[in-house]
């Protein structure tokens, strides 16, 4: 399965050029119903099927909606930032991952942005820093947000980064 609003990103880090992509966290489509449903393992198993690799690094903007619900909780797996109320009887995505996808390892790197809102400049920063280590590491970066475009839009922008579609 294709992530949702997957795009093919161009950074340049004045000296060479590398790729990088923004898409839709799983479970994400193009119908209004996605937006809130539960999503099963089998979708999100699908979902890191569908990514762009070798050597699969996910970088992770999910935090808050705007009523302060973790945008983990649509999954049977909470977020590294979430409350320990949230933390009950689920593992973290990272022990998830580990449990499901041990042959063929992911990197995971959080930076929890709330929607809809703009990330201050300290956590594109960050962001920024996390996605430019990884790329230099030889990462294939997939930059996730609830919807795959307004936060990480952002975090796109303030890296210079250019989208380029045309070949993936």
């Amino acid at each position: 399965m294709k992530p949702y609003k997957l795009r093919r990103w161009r950074w340049n880090d004045g000296e060479s050029s590398y790729y990088f992509f923004t898409c839709a966290r799983p479970g994400r489509t193009g119908k209004e119903e996605s937006k809130k449903a539960k999503v099963p393992d089998i979708v999100v198993n699908n979902w890191l099927s569908g990514l762009p690799g070798p050597m699969t690094a996910i970088v992770s903007l999910l935090g808050r909606k705007p009523n302060g619900m973790s945008e983990y909780s649509f999954y049977s797996f909470y977020g590294g930032y979430d409350k320990p109320d949230e933390q009950l009887g689920r593992k973290s995505f990272r022990e998830w991952l580990d449990l499901h996808h041990s042959a063929s390892p992911i990197q995971l790197l959080e930076h929890p942005t709330d929607d809809f809102q703009k990330i201050s400049d300290d956590k594109l920063s960050a962001a920024s820093e996390t996605i430019a280590d990884l790329l230099h590491q030889g990462h294939t970066v997939i930059l996730v947000d609830s919807g795959g475009q307004q936060r990480t839009y952002q975090v796109c922008h303030y890296m210079g980064a250019i989208e380029d579609s045309s070949a993936h």
